[in-house]
């Protein structure tokens, strides 16, 4: 369950963390989800990016959850709500505390501004560090963790190119076929070459067209897809990518999954970008047709 709405999605790590900072409310009879909730369930996130700066601070969640459930026994106010909460917190709908609306609106603007197409733990610690929540600040103090260093650390892995969606990629790659390996490879060859930020759904369409060894490039070919129009328009200055290749690797995995295939295929990278709504847009412009595309590589899938 989505608990913000914003134009630019979650990574599944930031996802669980806020699924599990719902939980925590939950199961604590509380009216609304806070920001120190939040933290607990990016500590929960071992893989994570902003877990990864909170263990480097000393931070567990083990530690944490310790004195979070201090703070909250402490404090009268909370356990007042919590009695006249019962009602509220028999469904699912919880509601936000202000600081946290606006803290997970701040993660989306630094996503933003660092030209992310996703919002990831990283940016969603930059934003409950930014507000400042009160009981965030206090289970910060008492585990000697400065919200400013906190900051700073994300900062610095970032610009050092450390992301959550390189982390989550590089795990799937443990599933990809070599093949594959090599497709996307050349998609961020062309990606430096082209001076674009991110891979994007052009230029892996690009390779796929291209990559003699794979059955993609002789699908498309006779499906009449123009590689050549789509390189022109590639190259040209501002360009643009087609968009991340985040979800479109997710669903090529579930593909992959779904045909009891134990690899990533670089037929499963095209059936997930054909179904792809960004996808499909691009096939059509450059002379194919989604549907037939998904059909030959279903054939070729059930051969």
């Amino acid at each position: 369950m989505r608990l913000n709405r914003t134009d630019r999605p979650y990574s599944r790590y930031a996802q669980r963390a806020l699924d599990y900072a719902r939980r925590v409310a939950k199961t604590n009879n509380l009216s609304s989800i806070d920001a120190s909730h939040l933290l607990l369930g990016i500590l929960r996130e071992e893989s994570s990016v902003g877990c990864g700066v909170l263990h480097g601070l000393g931070l567990t969640l083990e530690s944490a959850e310790a004195h979070w459930l201090a703070i909250d026994a402490a404090d009268t106010a909370l356990r007042e709500r919590a009695a006249n909460a019962q009602v509220n917190t028999s469904s699912d709908l919880l509601s936000m505390s202000p600081a946290l609306t606006e803290a997970l609106s701040l993660a989306a603007d630094e996503s933003r501004w660092l030209g992310h197409a996703y919002v990831g733990t990283e940016h969603v610690l930059l934003g409950i560090c930014r507000v400042g929540e009160a009981q965030l600040l206090r289970l910060l103090q008492r585990s000697a963790v400065d919200p400013d260093q906190v900051r700073r650390d994300i900062r610095r892995l970032l610009r050092a190119g450390v992301t959550e969606i390189s982390i989550e990629q590089m795990r799937r790659l443990a599933r990809l076929s070599e093949l594959s390996r090599r497709v996307l490879n050349a998609a961020e060859q062309i990606t430096e070459q082209t001076h674009h930020k991110q891979v994007g759904i052009m230029h892996l369409l690009l390779v796929l067209a291209r990559e003699q060894r794979s059955v993609c490039s002789r699908i498309l070919e006779a499906s009449g897809f123009n590689d050549r129009a789509l390189e022109a328009d590639l190259y040209k200055p501002r360009s643009t990518t087609g968009g991340g290749l985040e979800t479109l690797l997710d669903r090529a995995v579930a593909y992959a999954d779904s045909v009891g295939s134990h690899y990533t295929g670089t037929e499963h990278l095209l059936l997930a970008l054909s179904r792809d709504s960004r996808g499909a847009r691009l096939l059509r412009k450059y002379g194919a047709t989604p549907d037939e595309i998904e059909r030959r590589v279903r054939e070729h899938l059930s051969a």
